[in-house]
């Protein structure tokens, strides 16, 4: 490079870049990672959330309706459990574990319904949805080949079968309680309701005019910012007086303050956090490499800190400092604003969220008028 072109790279610069290069690294091991062990997962949780295994005769016996016509229990447990399947991170967390705990967990306290309860209003709201596409690609003729995607399907499930040591039937059966030949028709209809899903979403797809327009409504719902920040906690000795606490607060704050006063005066603020960060993480902000106060891509709805609101006001400025305080100043957070700016995936996100919405609302409209009966009273919770 000759002297005109060339660039130094600050700290800021070279951890900028780390960065969206480990974030490519990283995107694409997921993507390579998820189709490798897709199969083996299905197969796991499978194992440990499993319909029970039913009688032949019970297979095609009437579960509830959706507009009289008749649902199989079969054809819910099917759906149930796919829909098990796909929350099983989820349920982990919340610590659901096994079918038993499924129905003994409660996830809405006011209502005390378990997170079978949950399910089981979801499915039947599933298969509701399902049977008003299939109606509604009838009327509108809309021609779905779902020959590929029956043959995906069943190469996946041959693939966890074999994983699981077992048969294709063997395995369909422990997962939802039916060879493939009772099945079939169950999975083709959910296919053909997936197919027109996609379909709708085709033609509903948001355009690059209507996410701008989105985008510059709320941009602070998309921007992202960049800062630093070195949080400064108020430290007491064990069983200290409000009179202590108060005057370790104000101690706190006011070296927060002088932080601060020396990054206006021109001192580095990441430099500087190597002497008034915590003592046991200094060595960690004396890192260059790491840059611990550098925060990266922060965006106001999914990142939300207790200072957002002032790193998101429009009049931010490069480089300008602020001391933020907790209402009870036991907590205090020096800050720098680095910049604000819309990320690179911003409208294809804002497309495909505006799409998706185009088409629940879309799905819920077609089906409203569904009604559900149960005159077994097989469904309590819904």
């Amino acid at each position: 490079m000759s002297q005109n072109e060339e660039k130094k790279l600050t700290s800021y610069d070279r951890k900028v870049m780390a960065r969206e290069a480990a974030a490519k690294k990283a995107k694409k091991k997921s993507i390579l990672t998820t189709v490798a062990t897709v199969a083996i997962l299905v197969c796991l949780v499978a194992l440990i959330v499993t319909v029970p295994i039913l009688k032949h005769k019970r297979k095609y016996k009437e579960f509830f309706r959706v507009n009289n016509e008749s649902v199989s229990e079969m054809e819910f447990n099917f759906h149930k459990t796919n829909l098990i399947n796909s929350n099983a991170t989820i349920l982990a967390y919340m610590g659901v574990n096994d079918l038993a705990s499924l129905y003994t967990t409660v996830y809405n306290e006011e209502t005390g319904a378990t997170w079978n309860d949950f399910f089981e209003e979801r499915t039947v709201t599933s298969i509701k949805e399902n049977k008003a596409l299939i109606a509604d690609a009838k009327a509108k003729n809309v021609s779905l080949d779902i020959t590929d995607d029956y043959k995906e399907f069943m190469e996946q499930t041959q693939a966890a079968a074999d994983a699981s040591g077992v048969d294709t039937d063997a395995y369909l059966s422990s997962t939802y309680g039916a060879t493939e030949k009772d099945l079939k028709k169950i999975i083709e209809d959910n296919l053909l309701a997936l197919a027109y899903s996609e379909y709708l979403a085709v033609e509903m797809a948001a355009s690059d005019d209507e996410a701008q327009a989105e985008y510059d409504a709320n941009k602070g719902d998309y921007d992202s910012v960049d800062y630093r920040v070195l949080e400064f906690p108020v430290v007491t000795e064990e069983g200290a007086d409000n009179e202590a606490i108060k005057a370790a607060a104000k101690d706190t704050k006011a070296k927060a303050q002088e932080m601060l006063d020396k990054v206006k005066a021109g001192e580095y603020f990441e430099t500087l956090c190597a002497t008034y960060a915590e003592e046991d993480d200094r060595t960690d902000y004396a890192d260059e490499t790491t840059d611990k106060s550098l925060v990266t891509g922060a965006t106001y709805l999914s990142s939300y800190q207790p200072y957002s609101d002032w790193l998101f006001e429009d009049a931010r400025t490069e480089g300008e400092t602020y001391l933020y305080s907790t209402e009870d100043d036991l907590n205090h957070y020096a800050l720098q604003y680095v910049k604000r700016y819309m990320g690179d995936d911003v409208l294809d996100t804002i497309k495909s969220n505006l799409t998706y919405t185009a088409v629940t609302e879309y799905i819920a409209e077609i089906s409203k008028d569904y009604t559900i009966s149960d005159p077994e009273d097989n469904l309590p919770a819904f």
